[in-house]
């Protein structure tokens, strides 16, 4: 049974960082140090709630709430306050929490340029996030979902060049473009759910599974939103540009927690909605997950600006997620999932290991950085855990993930094939860049003269690199996801939610 605790506990996580904003927001504009307190000690405080969470609720494979909270907000249009948690919303709640940390301990107060507006931008992305991972109503999950695009414009809106200003306009405006067909979408479904009218989203999939309203077409309405979120082919342009140009905690941010919650929304919200096959939408976004993991390890190849270059190798990666979240098979939903938070563990482990030695050198291109092994051995060696992630080595998540992907594929040799080139390009990359960074000899003249890496930047680093190898060695506890339980998608029929279609 539910106790106060649990309550107060899922409602401290997107919470707590939203009640930091305003703190930090309060603070005199020259009182660095207190608003850099404020930061750390509000972007803890999600964890630790996170923490105890996990310690008190059980563990479970299936789609069913571990906690939740449902107040009425709007009754008379069918809008409640319900904050939730599930298993795979427990598991990204965790990550969301952990890589927001590292965003604010890992960078600050490394940019004195980047100060107050700096630090409530951080907590404001990481209370949004949260939000989206515990919202059980489309009107919250929407809200939460639209709030998260203020603070990351401006967040990368204030790198060194003019590229994230261009990115960061272009991830604005695909980003409210899509999620005004996800309105759209919804009240469809809504209208035809019938009286009462409601927007809690368990009670539309078991109304919507019972009398089969939706159809393909309106399935498409919410696959923009998910899409530009993910990065996924053809609305991947604003990653890149934005992760070679955005300041280091607004890129780490970037993929370790928006890439994923667009694959975590498929999960969430479609799967719920319109069962796991997406009344035929499974096939499509198949093939565009395969083709951005193809283009994406392509272009990986001729990258020679590290950050971009590893933008398009988690860019790889996640349409490789992509494809296993839109299989039939259990374990391939599994391997997917895993995926996610591949991107998000490596991702943010690797771009703040290139943000650190990229800010020391004063350059980003890989062939002008070099001899870091001889100099920094312990940080170079940590930065390797996100390096053997990405280019899916055994023993840690990004393999675990990998693994049961192309296991699943096993049946098809073609899509077997192009999904195996994709995982060898992108590593072959990623392992040339890691080389070419870490070795050869170092010319201490070229780099900066400010000590560098911090050691909180080597603690942060090597807790990454714990978390991705325990999750490659036991994924299973560590997702708090069994493969052989009903999984992240819920148990539903994509017969009974589309009318009788499975397919396009």
């Amino acid at each position: 049974m539910e106790t106060w605790v649990e309550h107060l506990l899922l409602i401290a996580l997107p919470a707590a960082p939203a009640v930091g904003a305003i703190v930090a927001g309060c603070c005199p504009k020259r009182a660095t140090r207190l608003v850099w307190a404020v930061g750390w000690f509000f972007s803890v405080a999600p964890l630790v709630a996170w923490v105890f969470l996990r310690a008190v609720l059980p563990a479970s494979a299936g789609g069913d709430l571990l906690v939740s909270i449902h107040l009425p907000w709007v009754p008379d249009l069918g809008i409640g306050l319900h904050m939730g948690l599930d298993a795979t919303g427990l598991v990204m709640a965790g990550m969301i929490s952990f890589i927001a940390l590292v965003a604010m301990v890992g960078t600050l107060p490394s940019l004195p340029e980047l100060n107050r507006a700096h630090v409530v931008c951080l907590l404001l992305a990481e209370a949004g996030m949260l939000g989206v991972v515990t919202s059980w109503d489309l009107v919250l999950f929407i809200a939460f979902w639209e709030v998260t695009l203020v603070p990351f414009f401006f967040l990368m809106g204030r790198g060194p060049t003019r590229g994230g200003v261009a990115a960061a306009t272009r991830f604005l405006v695909t980003s409210v473009a899509s999620s005004v067909l996800m309105w759209i979408g919804v009240l469809i479904l809504v209208e035809a759910a019938g009286a009462p009218r409601t927007f809690d989203l368990g009670e539309l999939a078991k109304r919507l599974g019972a009398s089969p309203p939706s159809s393909f077409s309106s399935a498409w309405l919410f696959v923009p939103a998910f899409l530009v979120r993910m990065a996924a082919v053809p609305l991947h342009t604003w990653f890149p540009a934005a992760a070679a140009s955005v300041p280091t905690a607004a890129a780490i941010l970037l993929v370790g927690g928006v890439l994923p919650l667009g694959g975590y929304g498929l999960v969430h919200v479609l799967a719920r909605l319109f069962g796991p096959g997406l009344c035929g939408l499974s096939v499509w976004l198949f093939w565009i997950g395969l083709i951005t993991a193809l283009g994406g390890a392509l272009a990986s190849v001729v990258q020679r600006d590290l950050k971009r270059l590893l933008a398009y190798v988690f860019l790889a990666q996640m349409g490789l997620a992509l494809v296993g979240l839109t299989l039939g098979s259990e374990e391939a939903r599994m391997g997917g999932f895993l995926l996610l938070v591949a991107t998000g563990m490596g991702g943010g482990c690797l771009f703040l290991f290139a943000g650190v030695v990229c800010s020391a050198r004063g350059t980003q291109r890989i062939v002008e950085i070099g001899g870091l092994w001889r100099f920094h051995p312990a940080f170079a060696g940590l930065a390797f855990a996100g390096i053997a992630s990405a280019a899916a080595v055994p023993g840690t998540v990004g393999f675990a993930g990998t693994y049961l992907v192309l296991r699943s594929l096993s049946g098809n040799i073609i899509h077997l094939a192009l999904a195996a080139g994709a995982i060898l390009i992108m590593g072959a990359s990623v392992l040339w860049a890691y080389r070419r960074v870490t070795g050869g000899s170092y010319h201490s003249e070229m780099w900066a003269t400010f000590r560098w890496p911090r050691s909180r930047q080597v603690a942060i680093l090597a807790l990454l690199c714990v978390v991705i190898v325990l999750a490659g060695l036991m994924p299973g506890p560590i997702s708090g996801l069994r493969p052989t339980g009903t999984g992240p998608l819920v148990a539903t029929t994509d017969k009974a939610h589309c009318g009788g279609r499975t397919g396009p």
